[in-house]
């Protein structure tokens, strides 16, 4: 083997590790924000149902309606 091939080849593995991390850290950082956001979905949905709560029990009790069955 020639020197000068000995550098392409330690240039060529240099870079196909180099795609191989930045792919693994595309990856690792995609997981990372679909689980940041599932928590922050999950929170919003808790705090939206506790307002919805404190809501309807502001509200007064339902009276029980009067029909007329005379028909």
């Amino acid at each position: 083997m020639r020197r000068w091939s000995r550098g392409f080849l330690l240039i060529d593995s240099l870079l196909s590790v180099f795609i191989v991390v930045s792919i693994c850290m595309l990856c690792f950082s995609i997981y990372k924000v679909i689980g940041r956001y599932s928590e922050g979905y999950e929170l919003y949905q808790m705090t939206a149902n506790g307002t919805y709560e404190r809501i309807m029990n502001r509200l007064p009790d339902c009276e029980a309606c009067q029909t007329d069955e005379s028909d």
